[in-house]
């Protein structure tokens, strides 16, 4: 009976440990300054939806700066406004 309950009990400490890693919240990246390679450096890309969009892409399209790294945060093909306002179509 020990055994049993000594099984039950480490797999009840194992799912509560991976059940806190599993929702443990994420960084959102939307509200932070977006930046674009633009093939030299990172520049500034401005407001998402009105500066720029993201065109469907398997490319990084815009980046954020964290901790002193640029890292991914939108997936597709940078797109610039022409007209101030972007339009996806």
């Amino acid at each position: 009976m020990n055994k049993i309950k000594l099984i039950i009990m480490t797999l009840t400490i194992s799912l509560s440990i991976g059940g806190a890693f599993a929702t443990r919240p994420h960084y959102d990246c939307t509200f932070s300054t977006q930046y674009f390679w633009n093939g030299a450096a990172y520049a500034p890309a401005g407001t998402f939806g009105i500066s720029f969009i993201c065109m469907t892409g398997v490319n990084s399209c815009s980046y954020t700066l964290v901790n002193g790294v640029y890292t991914q945060c939108r997936v597709g093909t940078y797109t610039a406004a022409s007209n101030g306002i972007a339009i996806k179509k």
